[in-house]
């Protein structure tokens, strides 16, 4: 707490009040709290480290420090157990941890998370070669067999594309053995096999107009598959994707919408955090997209109007304020 000394004029004094009860600095400093991210090469961590600074502009003594993390696996973990205080996730895993007792999180779940914002979503992409058709997937469960490229295990591609598999009625093994070829890797060796004939589906959970993308559809006359209704809502309200359109003209040869779906990057902390700290934080990535775009491009493609939307598990109240009071559901 600051105080002022009695040997200073009742002007000056009066002159402090007004001034601090204008200022975004806090009165008195925060805590000392935690951010936890990627790696320091990654997106996640510059993200992070441009949003603490941006929180740390309301307080005396920079509270917010954003710290390496262990992933969108293990970020959840993190803050659920207090040691973090705010993380960085995909929203499916957050849901998972949030839930526990599943394929991902075998211990009780976290039911102190919650949501602060949803931040900066990747695609998910089907891209079939010309000559494969639309019902290539129903067409499995009546003997049908195809080739495809699912990404490497523990990626959330490799994840994505069972969960879709799923909603067919097969997992990776059961694709197997119904004698579908499924080619795990790394997406340069997968986007090779596509470009040489090896796989017909070629799939990649990743930003619009990735460069992987553009060359798989170059090179087999390809195109983007839209999904089903029924597949994306049980992807929605099982998993915790967002529904999501590819603009028409996106790619070349895609003269209509796209139905797929959003992996989304999100951002929570527990329900122990403070409402005004939170507040301040969806307050500032709201009101400061410039400052996103220049710690990561990725928010070129991103509006502050997506903060509030598909959040898998229960909004902290100090965004709920925020949100309302922009009238954002």
């Amino acid at each position: 707490m600051y105080f002022i000394k009695k040997s200073k004029s009742i002007a000056i004094g009066l002159s402090l009040v007004a001034l601090a009860s204008f200022s975004n600095v806090s009165a008195e400093p925060h805590k000392a709290i935690s951010f936890i991210s990627g790696g320091p090469t990654g997106t996640w961590y510059p993200t992070a480290a441009a949003i603490s600074e941006m929180v740390n502009g309301h307080y005396d003594g920079q509270p917010v420090t954003t710290i390496p993390g262990k992933g969108a696996i293990g970020n959840p973990l993190q803050v659920g157990s207090g040691k973090a205080e705010f993380g960085l996730s995909y929203g499916p895993f957050l849901k998972l941890a949030y839930e526990g007792k599943n394929e991902v999180y075998d211990i009780d779940g976290f039911k102190n998370l919650r949501m602060v914002a949803n931040v900066v979503a990747n695609t998910v992409h089907i891209v079939l070669a010309d000559g494969v058709e639309d019902n290539v997937f129903d067409s499995l469960k009546t003997g049908g067999k195809t080739s495809i490229g699912v990404g490497q295990k523990g990626s959330s591609n490799y994840f994505a594309i069972e969960k879709i598999m799923m909603t067919y009625g097969f997992d990776y093994d059961q694709l197997s053995a119904a004698g579908t070829h499924v080619e795990q890797g790394a997406q340069q060796g997968l986007l090779d096999a596509f470009q040489n004939r090896q796989l017909d589906i070629y799939t990649n959970t990743v930003g619009m107009n990735s460069s992987d993308l553009t060359q798989a559809i170059s090179a087999r006359n390809a195109r983007v598959f839209s999904m089903p209704d029924n597949v994306r809502d049980i992807m929605v309200n099982k998993w915790g994707y967002t529904l999501f359109t590819i603009p028409a003209g996106t790619y070349d040869g895609q003269d209509n919408p796209v139905k797929s779906l959003n992996l989304p990057t999100v951002i929570f902390t527990t329900a122990d955090m403070d409402d005004e700290i939170v507040y301040n934080m969806v307050k500032e990535m709201a009101e400061n997209h410039d400052k996103l775009i220049a710690a990561y491009g990725g928010f070129k493609n991103w509006k502050p109007a997506d903060l509030p939307i598909g959040h898998p598990i229960p909004t902290h109240p100090g965004a709920l304020k925020y949100y309302k009071e922009r009238g954002w559901k």
